[in-house]
């Protein structure tokens, strides 16, 4: 017995007598856009974005006629960091802290790293 993936329209062999689509892949983007009614043709984070990319939103399959979807991207600006915070050249939105004698601390995140350079500040207004 073999059957029509709904999804991708390729022949498949089902395990099951009720089996739709010839993959969970098929089947779980097939029940996203009956969810939210938005076609999901592509993965949410493309290695080809941009570090800096926050969100990429497709328009609602509601449109008025004549109008067109549009893919938007956007964008935050780098944050204003201490010149003692240092951006891991590895592992994007972490950093590290330079150290007094010129080294670099382990990875930390940004908040952390903000709130390490307070209490040293804090320590050393104290003495």
């Amino acid at each position: 017995m073999s059957a029509t993936c709904l999804a991708c329209g390729s022949l498949f062999r089902p395990q099951r007598s009720t089996a739709r689509f010839c993959g969970p892949r098929y089947r779980v983007a097939a029940q996203r856009t009956r969810n939210r009614g938005i076609p999901i043709g592509t993965a949410a984070t493309r290695p080809s974005a941009p570090a800096d990319a926050v969100l990429s939103v497709t328009t609602p399959v509601s449109l008025s006629e004549g109008q067109k979807r549009q893919n938007v991207t956007l964008r935050r600006k780098p944050p204003k960091l201490d010149p003692r915070i240092v951006p891991d050249p590895k592992w994007p939105g972490m950093y590290r802290l330079r150290l007094p004698d010129g080294s670099l601390s382990d990875i930390v995140n940004l908040t952390p790293a903000k709130d390490t350079l307070d209490t040293l500040a804090e320590i050393g207004g104290a003495s």
